[in-house]
């Protein structure tokens, strides 16, 4: 098998493997291990927890500026305008002092908007060329008209 196959392998084998089995439940915009957005969108984390249990969210970096990195709340919204791919963990400590983590991937991708043809510019051109023609004819009526000397 190619490189490509494999890896292809590997990603579905990954991400077909049960979840972990412990109380966290921790979605990106309702994806629990990927999500697809394009850069600039809105992803709500969201994480379930039993009672009583802590949950602290790690971005791996600042998304959206300093001191983003770790929020402890149940719910963060981020809007992550720069492309690229975000691993995310999310921390559930218990009661009892165990300790729970799920991570999520978010990958922002970003286009580059495609020139658009100029639907316009053959309109123009044809416009041009008929100006010039007709500023043509008139200058050459004129010149007729001059040599006839005969005026209307």
């Amino acid at each position: 098998m190619g490189r490509s196959s494999c890896s292809t392998l590997l990603l579905l084998a990954l991400f077909l493997l049960p979840a972990a089995t412990g109380e966290l439940d921790a979605s990106a915009n309702g994806e629990a291990r990927l999500l697809f957005i394009e850069a600039g969108d809105e992803v709500i984390f969201s994480a379930l927890a039993p009672t009583g249990a802590s949950v602290e969210w790690d971005f791996g970096r600042d998304v959206t500026g300093p001191g983003s990195r770790w929020n402890s709340s149940s719910e963060v919204s981020h809007i992550i305008h720069a492309a690229g791919a975000y691993n995310v963990t999310c921390t559930a400590t218990y009661g009892d002092g165990s300790v729970e983590r799920q991570q999520l991937w978010v990958v922002a991708s970003w286009e580059e908007p495609l020139d658009e043809p100029d639907a316009n510019r053959p309109l123009f051109i044809a416009l041009a060329g008929s100006e010039l023609f007709m500023g043509g004819w008139l200058l050459l009526i004129t010149w007729r008209l001059r040599e006839e000397k005969s005026y209307l």
